[in-house]
């Protein structure tokens, strides 16, 4: 983390737009011959809602109107000895900044031009690059579960091979932004994943633009690619949209090459809807042309499985039968363990590969009453270390997920508005599928609810100041919180097992003498994310003949609350029944010593406190866009951000300080813990 300065001539850098969300609209006013008209008041109004914005042309007969939301537009110019002229049909879209160049004709104000029915307009006063989808396609196109990260697959220039890229950026990258403020996961967070990005109603989108090159200066915080969403407003009249989506498996059209039929359950059930209008009290208030809400919500449940081959204890294992047929390592006893007459370290073997059943530990006994293990149902095949693909289950997954978002929208005068958004995710599911080789779910890590929360706020105060000077405040919001409560959390199954004087807390860890997983692991301990993001923005603009200059800086305060999982009640190294200076893996069986106790190491971690990191970032910018002549923009900027080390929130963390003297060595250069 450091300074960064960044120079953008033409082209600069990306992403997490300042002024995200919002459109600008520019011109010229000229008469018949072509002289700029001066003072001439030009005024915006968005046909759905009434808001209006004004200003006048200055000595180069320039207008600028920035901070307009997204939508439908009408323009109207008049200067005294000429006709009013008036435009319907304008659609403005995010972030875009195109040209309205009006010509003037002699006569009386009272006399009006109109124009209605013009095609699309182009963006010509910046070199930024990038598509929108808008309106009705974003919600009639297919998009599994209606995530909005998955509109990406629509836009040319990105890709979604191994998560979502755009022009080549890596993932972590790629900026996503929500009416201007981070819809990201704090600290985390790269686009594509249900637990890393905002899950938003996409029914109450106005419109998604994938931004990929040529950002100005007041885009910051990443390498490559905008993802901008903007939600719809209320309008002066009362909209809804009710939609029930229901997928069945016998709903889903297979594969050409798919020559079977399914027979996977399968159920997916979306109900969503979305209302707008004005905000309208008897007798109270009448909102009309100045206040306006909107609500959306979304209820998605998904139930599915999938059909896996996996490896489980045969019962010849679990009676401690380790021949395989005879192609089993030998399995020696660790409680042979000696020494020969030469010195050396032997073991005897059992025979037959068979360890008794009166050698059992009583540990391993308790635990395997318990019925762990899902029973085999194939045959499989055999090497010399254990038995695979025995197991063939089909695993289901269950999902649920609501989302609501609340929008209001209000114009205090032309001069002043203001709109502020919250948005509320509730994921609840299983952690993944259910690991198919074991049948008794508290000993499953992966059978554990975890729920996920997520909020997002956005507030935007705009304010012309004057009709060559306009301001923005923005404030922003973004928490995800993630929780695991593992169902044997504090049940003592350490002392059920018989295992004494260890932590109640967690259920006991089994593992291979290498580390590796033992037929999957049991339940894990507690853990707890939270992340938040804090942001305030401000962005000045001011009109000056041919430039049009920009002004802003950027706050932004992240902190990070981590309980790390922990494991008081042990992780427990099961080994010993190989050979001494044998090869590697040509003797002995993990699962035999777990039947035999043999445990070669024991790990036991408590957290002695949480990770609370918090660190702050700044930023200022500056963007000149300058019309040196008709038919030539040149978007010149300078962002300076700087990002600050992280620290604890109780100064926790252990520091190397290169001058401190170590107390054990004498020597410059010790690890310091506060």
């Amino acid at each position: 983390m450091g300074r960064t300065a960044i120079l953008v001539l033409l082209i600069a850098a990306s992403i997490w737009a300042q002024t995200t969300g919002m459109a600008t609209l520019v011109g010229t006013v000229m008469d018949q011959s072509g002289a700029r008209v001066i003072g001439a008041q030009v005024t915006v109004v968005n046909t759905a809602t009434s808001f209006t914005s004004n200003t006048v042309t200055n000595q180069e007969g320039d207008y600028y109107i920035p901070y307009l939301i997204p939508g439908p537009y009408r323009l109207t110019v008049e200067s005294a000895g000429f006709k009013r002229y008036v435009r319907d049909g304008i659609v403005l879209r995010t972030n875009e900044t195109p040209r309205i160049d009006v010509q003037l004709e002699v006569g009386a104000v009272t006399e009006a031009i109109n124009i209605t029915a013009q095609a699309p307009l182009l963006e010509t006063e910046t070199a930024t690059t990038g598509q929108i989808l808008e309106g009705q396609t974003i919600v009639k196109i297919p998009v599994l579960q209606k995530y909005a990260f998955r509109i990406l697959l629509y836009f040319p220039g990105t890709t979604n091979i191994n998560g979502q890229h755009i022009v080549g950026q890596r993932e972590r990258a790629m900026g996503f932004t929500l009416d201007g403020v981070s819809g990201k996961e704090p600290v985390r967070g790269p686009v594509g994943a249900t637990n890393q990005v905002v899950s938003t109603t996409i029914d109450a989108f106005q419109e998604v633009k994938v931004h990929t090159t040529g950002m100005p200066a007041e885009f910051g915080h990443s390498a490559g690619g905008l993802v901008s969403v903007v939600y719809k407003s209320g309008s002066n009249e009362f909209h809804g949209a009710l939609e029930d989506r229901y997928i069945q498996k016998a709903l889903i059209h297979r594969h050409r090459l798919e020559r079977l039929p399914r027979i996977n359950p399968f159920t997916y059930h979306e109900l969503s809807a979305v209302l707008s209008g004005p905000i309208f009290l008897p007798k109270l208030y009448n909102g009309k042309d100045r206040t306006f809400w909107l609500f959306g919500y979304q209820r998605h449940h998904e139930k599915a499985s999938e059909t896996f081959t996996n490896n489980v204890p045969s019962p010849e294992m679990l009676a401690g039968d380790f021949s395989f047929g005879g192609v089993g390592n030998p399995i020696y006893d660790p409680a042979s363990t000696r020494q020969d007459a030469a010195g050396r370290w032997v073991r005897d073997p059992f025979p037959g590969n068979r360890v008794p059943q009166s050698r059992f530990d009583p540990v391993a006994r308790n635990f395997l009453a318990q019925n762990p293990y899902t029973p085999q149902n194939q045959p499989g095949y055999y090497d010399r270390t254990g038995v695979f693909e025995n197991l063939v289950t089909m695993t289901q997954y269950r999902s649920y997920r609501s989302r609501f978002d609340g929008k209001i929208d209000h114009q205090f005068n032309p001069n002043h508005r203001i709109f502020g958004r919250y948005s509320h995710v509730r994921h609840r599911s299983w952690a993944d599928r259910w690991n198919p080789q074991i049948q008794w779910r508290p000993f499953d890590s992966r059978a554990v609810p975890i729920p996920i929360d997520q909020r997002n706020v956005v507030i935007s105060d705009t304010y012309t100041l004057s009709p060559t000077v306009i301001n923005e405040m923005r404030f922003g919001y973004n928490r995800r919180r993630f929780t695991r409560v593992p169902d044997t959390l504090e049940q003592g199954w350490a002392g059920k097992l018989g295992i004494p004087n260890v932590s109640p807390a967690t259920f006991p860890h089994f593992v291979t003498s290498t580390g590796g997983q033992f037929y999957r692991n049991a339940g894990l301990g507690r853990s707890q994310d939270v992340g938040e993001d804090f942001t305030f923005q401000e962005n000045l603009t001011k009109v000056a003949g041919r430039h049009t200059l920009k002004f802003g800086y950027e706050l932004l305060r992240t902190r990070y609350n981590s309980l790390i999982e922990a494991l008081p009640s042990g992780m427990y190294y099961m080994g010993g029944t190989d050979f001494p200076f044998a090869a590697a893996g040509t003797t002995g069986n993990d699962f035999a010593a777990l039947l035999l106790g043999s445990v070669v190491r024991a790990d036991f971690t408590q957290n002695m406190a949480t990770w609370l990191p918090r660190w702050w970032s700044h930023a200022w910018y500056i963007q000149d866009d300058f019309r040196p002549m008709r038919g030539l923009t040149l978007n010149i900027g300078v962002r300076w951000s700087y990002e600050s080390p992280f620290r604890t929130k109780y100064d926790q963390q252990s520091q190397f300080d290169p001058t401190a003297t170590d107390p054990l060595t004498g020597r410059r250069g010790a690890l310091l813990h506060p």
